[in-house]
């Protein structure tokens, strides 16, 4: 019947004539090469398009990062212009005395900056310099002065242009701020930024492809940061021209004019890559944003390899016309093979087979490419996240450190006592957060704190929190259990479960008037595996529901909202991971989730984790950890410890002085090395951060050990992994970030 149709068809369709049926097949050949040509240059233009654009997201980021430094050192400039102390030493300075308080605040803040700062200047109301530091000899030049006269004649915050310092060989800027001892001026304090600093911090890591970099113009074009060093200070057009006198710059002259009006954009152009020893003309992209300082401003570029973007597209048009032409010969083939089915059904069959090989092979390459894009932004956000937690961890430090101290100095039946034990255990669960974060950046699933915990405790705690924050227009209603007992679990992690499913609940609801309502009840394995044969007969289950009755999900959705990176909500205001996270913890601890949903009727979400018989340790580990709190150590050990955040220093200094310990802080790990040679055997141990500017803390221990075989080293991080420590050779201890004293004194417990 089937080539009874197909015969009828090419009897009314297909011409006779092989002169016509060449020109259709010609034809036919011709269209189906337009759309391939539309889709590919389609393609192109989205590919170019989000290339450029996140280019531009880079050069803002670069850009606003370059504003907050500057804002940051206007702030710090301006605490010490507001020191009552340090304005009444100024009066003493202009009688040609000097005093400590006006040393002891310019020093603090030079070497807090660590190389940032150049120098700090003082000059009096006539332009005059009266002081500065570190101490130099170098001349005020033109551009300098200009900045010193314009300051002064403003009497407000200034921010100066950049320029060279020619005895230094670096580009440096100032910011200058007004001192006023009452309504009286008394002239401006002027720090000179260092601009390479700023590069090395903020610039220099950036990579775009494999020879994209990013640089920064002042607004008359100079170039003052770039990965290579013999461009900085060179005119971005003249200089070249007077170099390469032979090329052609009308492309880059063009962009430039763009930059140096401070817009903001992209561009395709054409230049050369300058660091090849033969230079020949490429095609680049580039994405530029003006950082706004003062009365001028700086042009950030960030620029990469058009061709590192037009290769993955080329290979998209090879298999795009690969895919097409295997479609047509599948088709010439089926073809053939149906109109002799009745000679040849097995030949028929085992073409038909072939096309199913063929569609599982396609369905199975697209779900790799899609493992491997999600695996790539897995890894950026984890980049990110790790940093962001890095930064959290020095923050906490000090918060932990001194909520202990407090706690030790003061007695149970003091009046601040709960106070002060509330503030150490919130520290401790966003340390616990962060710990988290880091072990879901890593993957790194075994090293996950688990134990068991009370369900309704944890139920109770989030609640509270949620009271907080949820909208007024929704009610939240309880049905709680009062005693369903343990699971074995990370409270963070089963806190994330139900603030996550809580937060989708109300927003469900948006607007109008509903209602959250949370369930907490047990089930037995019976009827657990009734309700999902994943869950075993053999143990009771905690059954946890979450229902609101917003806008409900359809069933197309339902299939989905358990994806990575899948969100119904608009752009930037959900990252689609949730859901995601949500299932990846109910999972890990052998429990199931499960929603039931309908458009405008609402949504129910269940979630189901096993019982567990044994009571939570957790007041025992407390119990504990105030006694060897409270405990004061009777060894008299001298301990140096290197840490390039101040506020740590301040706090573990703090803390370890006050068990007993004689403390020696340093915040710069090369000096701290040539203290400690000079005077080894005066310490016992040293504590050291891992992630320092000038050294690294592992190998701060290497050159510790190198002078001082038997000296005990412990390392402090809240980033690296405990794991790739080397404790046999080098490292005798490991402490994670946000520091806990008592973590840190059952480390020295164990080393003395």
């Amino acid at each position: 019947m089937i080539i009874r149709i197909f015969d009828i068809l090419r009897e009314k369709l297909v011409p006779k004539n092989k002169v016509v049926r060449t020109v259709i097949y010609i034809l036919l050949v011709i269209i189906l090469s337009g759309f391939i040509y539309l889709a590919y240059n389609e393609y192109k233009k989205t590919i170019i398009v989000q290339q450029e654009q996140q280019m531009l997201s880079i050069s803002r980021s670069i850009s606003r990062s370059i504003e907050m430094y500057t804002d940051d050192a206007m702030d710090s400039v301006e605490a010490i212009a507001l020191d009552k102390d340090f304005i009444k030493s100024i009066s003493y300075i202009e009688n040609g005395e000097m005093l400590d308080v006006y040393d002891n605040k310019i020093r603090s803040y030079y070497e807090a900056k660590d190389d940032a700062i150049d120098s700090i200047c003082f000059y009096n109301k006539n332009g005059k310099l009266v002081t500065q530091y570190p101490k130099s000899l170098q001349n005020t030049d033109s551009v300098l002065q200009t900045d010193i006269d314009a300051a002064i004649s403003k009497k407000k915050t200034y921010i100066g242009k950049v320029h060279l310092n020619k005895s230094k060989d670096i580009f440096i800027y100032s910011v200058y701020q007004p001192i006023f001892d009452g309504d009286n001026f008394k002239g401006v304090i002027s720090v000179q930024l260092r601009v390479d600093a700023i590069y090395k911090k903020l610039i220099a890591d950036v990579k775009v492809g494999e020879k994209g970099y990013a640089m920064v113009k002042d607004q008359d074009g100079i170039i003052i940061m770039h990965q290579l060093k013999e461009q900085i200070g060179i005119d971005v057009i003249e200089t070249r021209k007077q170099m390469h006198p032979g090329l052609d710059f009308r492309e880059l002259e063009e962009l430039i004019d763009h930059q140096l009006k401070g817009d903001e954009g992209t561009a395709i152009y054409h230049s050369y890559w300058w660091w090849e020893s033969s230079l020949k003309k490429a095609k680049k992209l580039n994405a530029y944003t003006p950082a706004k300082l003062g009365n001028y401003f700086w042009i950030v570029a960030v620029t990469m390899s058009y061709d590192e973007v037009q290769r993955p597209i080329n290979r998209f048009l090879v298999i795009v016309i690969g895919i097409v032409i295997i479609i047509i010969i599948i088709i010439y083939f089926f073809l053939s093979e149906l109109f002799r089915m009745k000679k040849n059904k097995e030949a028929l069959e085992k073409e038909t087979e072939y096309l199913r090989i063929l569609n599982e092979s396609s369905e199975k390459l697209r779900k790799k490419e899609a493992e491997l894009y999600h695996s790539h932004k897995l890894k950026m956000i984890g980049t990110l996240a790790g940093g962001i937690a890095h930064d959290i961890n020095n923050l906490l430090t000090p918060i932990l450190g001194y909520s202990e101290l407090l706690l030790m100095r003061t007695g149970e039946d003091e009046e601040y006592y709960e106070d002060i034990e509330e503030i150490l255990k919130a520290s401790k669960k966003g340390k616990d957060l962060i710990e988290q974060i880091l072990l879901f950046t890593r993957n790194d699933k075994e090293n996950v704190k688990i134990e068991p915990v009370n369900i309704n405790d944890i139920i109770k705690e989030t609640i509270n929190l949620l009271k907080a924050v949820i909208p007024k227009n929704v009610t939240l209603k309880e049905n709680i259990n009062k005693d369903c007992g343990y699971i074995k679990a990370n409270p963070t992690q089963i806190h994330q479960v139900i603030f996550n499913l809580c937060t989708n609940a109300y927003q469900s609801v948006g607007n109008s008037r509903g209602e959250v309502e949370i369930c907490l009840n047990t089930v037995s394995g019976i009827e657990a595996n009734n309700i999902s044969n994943v869950l075993s007969e053999k143990h009771d289950y905690v059954e946890l529901m979450i229902k609101d009755d917003g806008c409900g999900i359809d069933e197309e959705t339902k299939k989905r909202i358990f994806d990575p990176f899948f969100t119904t909500k608009d752009i930037g205001k959900g990252s689609g991971l949730g859901l995601f996270v949500v299932q990846s913890i109910v999972n890990r601890y052998g429990g199931v989730i499960m929603v039931d949903s309908e458009i405008d009727m609402g949504s129910c979400f269940k979630v189901y984790l096993p019982l567990v018989n044994e009571e939570s340790d957790m007041d025992k580990s407390e119990n504990s950890e105030r006694k060897l709190l409270e405990d004061k150590l009777s060894y008299k050990k001298r301990i140096l410890v290197i840490d390039d955040s101040l506020e740590n220093i301040k706090v573990i200094k703090k803390s370890l002085e006050h068990v007993g310990f004689q403390v020696v802080a340093r915040t710069d790990g090369r000096k701290a090395i040539k203290l400690f040679k000079k005077n080894s055997k005066k310490f016992d141990i040293v504590i050291t951060d891992y992630m320092m500017p000038n050294i690294k803390g592992i190998e701060l221990a290497a050159e510790i050990k190198k002078i001082k075989n038997d000296a005990a080293v412990i390392l402090m991080s809240g980033y690296v992994d405990e794991s790739d420590v080397n404790y046999n050779s080098i490292v005798d201890a490991f402490v994670r970030k946000p520091i806990e004293l008592s973590e840190l004194l059952e480390a020295i417990n164990k080393i003395i």
